[in-house]
């Protein structure tokens, strides 16, 4: 008998289960999901007992369910619910079953994460961190900076609106994982190619660290004092503490990669000449984009990315007592948390936009305003006016439109709604793009990026490729590792390897034993809270804000998973042909 038929004649044959049922309701009731694209648990019931089963079953329902177990907590007969909603996804068609679990598919660098939560929760923290470290060289600075994507596809962010806290849980086991092994910083034997890669941000490190490990000889050029791009020198200390950024880096000069500081390239062709083999653009999106206003060349006026780079230069870096913001994004976040820690007394975030459509993260969103920073919304510059060594803000409300190339509603003026405001110092942070060398004669589209095959990151000139924030635009960090992981693999076959770089770090069993079982009150598990630094400490210093989790925290946390790669081993493992 083959699985399928066996799967079909056990939902159908357990007709206990129908007679304890009493299409009460309680179950849709308790469901996080029900009317959700028409999700509703006993309509899936009703089906089975009618005996639709393939109708359910080749519906999206069954996967639609995050198997959480709420509805079998409040059954006052104890119908064991999910038992029939496994063997109904046993039963799905191939289009219908998941190709993996959404917080892996929204990751740009596919880390594991279910596999490392899992082992967070079984208290095996350097597992855990040896599981990231497949994927990713920085998991410290991923677990305070990262946009998360994971968690907005969580599927537990469909029950209750409270996703696993995935970043902080990665942030927990960098903090307390003992030693690097031996294994994460092996390194192949020399091939005798040497590879250029131009920036020392996270793609070029990135790039530099899995071609060092594939056996190549590599140099890394930034023309800034310091490896880390933007993150060291555009993303503030009370989120990235230097150590940390430093400690990371360090690894991968210690497997032999070259880091050269103070030093801008400016030819491709010389990095050739100099008998490299091939070489990797990686220079990020450090230009700040100007208002487009009158005015604006006012000393007065600072350009966000290069305010947060004179800060953390230490250079001497005068705000005044009221500051203004122009901007959405996490460096206007930034530059109002920074501008705070400088003496600022008020500090006000202007932007033409409603806080739904901000780019800057949810959780810096919340610090700001906390933090005593206010946000003015759906409010544009219109000009700039200097007068007394002070700035007048002219401004015009906004009003959201159309939906915009971007994907947001486009802000458009409001006639006869102009108004002014008096600042010391106005810091534009709307937005960055590339500064590319024209002697670097590579083809550059819109926006002033690199153009690239996306499949290899390929540029118009042979041996050379480009990746990170300089061919996309400014993105996030995480998309800038799986850039340079794709570059690495990319110049490996390039150079006659065979461009892989997947690694495992972890001894995994074949099958994990998994039943589905929930505790009693799993589904009501809250989201676990990180410490932070309080707000009387916060003004005086660039010290850390969020504190990280206690290991019972990060435990609990971890607890809170669904699992949802085992529920779809689980119902691999059911289709297989069965012995009855």
């Amino acid at each position: 008998m083959d699985g399928k038929t066996g799967l079909a004649e056990k939902i159908v044959d357990d007709v206990n289960m129908f007679r304890a049922c009493e299409q009460c309701g309680l179950c849709s009731s308790a469901c996080p999901l029900t009317g959700v694209n028409g999700f509703n648990i006993r309509r899936i019931l009703r089906y089975v007992e009618l005996g639709l089963t393939e109708e359910i079953a080749n519906s999206p329902s069954p996967w639609f369910c995050t198997t959480c177990g709420r509805c079998e907590g409040v059954c006052p007969n104890g119908v064991e619910i999910l038992d029939i909603i496994r063997p109904l996804r046993s039963l799905s068609p191939p289009e219908q079953v998941p190709e993996g679990t959404t917080c892996v598919l929204a990751c740009p660098a596919r880390i594991d994460i279910p596999g490392y939560l899992r082992l967070i929760a079984e208290g095996k923290t350097d597992e855990a961190y040896a599981l990231i470290r497949e994927r990713v060289p920085f998991p410290g600075i991923l677990g305070r900076v990262c946009t998360h994507p994971c968690e907005d596809a969580c599927r537990r962010r469909d029950v209750f609106n409270q996703p696993i806290e995935i970043c902080a849980l990665k942030r927990y086991v960098a903090d307390k994982a003992g030693e690097v092994s031996a294994e994460v910083l092996k390194v192949e034997k020399d091939t005798g190619h040497r590879v250029a890669i131009v920036g020392a941000g996270p793609a070029g490190l990135t790039a530099a660290f899995y071609l060092r490990k594939k056996g190549h000889q590599v140099t890394v050029f930034d023309a800034l004092p310091e490896p880390g791009g933007m993150i060291r020198f555009c993303i503030p200390d009370y989120r990235i503490p230097k150590d940390i950024l430093r400690a990371e880096i360090k690894e991968i000069e210690d497997i032999g990669v070259e880091i050269r500081t103070n030093t801008k390239v400016d030819s491709i062709e010389r990095m050739f000449e100099e008998g490299y083999n091939s070489v990797f653009i990686a220079i990020g999106a450090h230009q700040g984009l100007k208002i487009g206003v009158d005015g604006e060349d006012s000393p007065r006026v600072k350009e966000g990315v290069n305010f947060l780079r004179d800060v953390s230069l230490s250079k001497k870096v005068e705000v005044g007592s009221k500051v203004a913001v122009i901007g959405g994004g996490n460096a206007a976040i930034d530059s109002a948390r920074t501008a705070l820690r400088l003496g600022a007394k008020s500090v006000t975030i202007i932007y033409r936009r409603t806080r739904a459509e901000m780019l800057a993260s949810h959780e810096e969103i919340e610090e700001a305003l906390n933090e005593g920073v206010k946000i003015l919304y759906l409010a544009a510059p219109s000009r700039i006016v200097s007068q007394n060594g002070k700035v007048e803000l002219e401004c015009i409300r906004m009003e959201l439109g159309a939906v915009d190339d971007s994907g947001r509603r486009r802000p458009e003026p409001i006639k006869g709604s102009e108004f002014s405001m008096i600042f010391d110092t106005i810091i534009a942070a709307i937005g960055q793009h590339p500064e590319i060398p024209g002697q670097f004669d590579l083809t550059i589209g819109k926006g002033n990026v690199i153009q690239v095959d996306p499949d290899n990151l390929a540029t118009s000139r042979e041996g050379v490729f480009a990746g990170g924030d300089v061919v996309s635009g400014p993105a996030s960090v995480i998309e800038a590792i799986a850039a340079g992981r794709k570059a690495a693999s990319s110049i490996d076959k390039f150079l006659g390897g065979d461009g892989i770089i997947e690694e495992s770090l972890v001894e995994t069993p074949a099958t994990v034993p998994y039943t589905g079982s929930r505790e009693e009150g799993f589904a009501d598990l809250k989201r676990e809270q990180m410490s932070t630094r309080p707000l009387s400490e916060r003004h005086d210093g660039f010290s850390e804000v969020e504190l990280g989790f206690t290991e019972d925290q990060a435990i609990k946390e971890a607890k809170r998973c669904l699992s949802c790669d085992l529920e779809l081993h689980l119902a691999q493992e059911a289709r297989k042909p069965s012995d009855r």
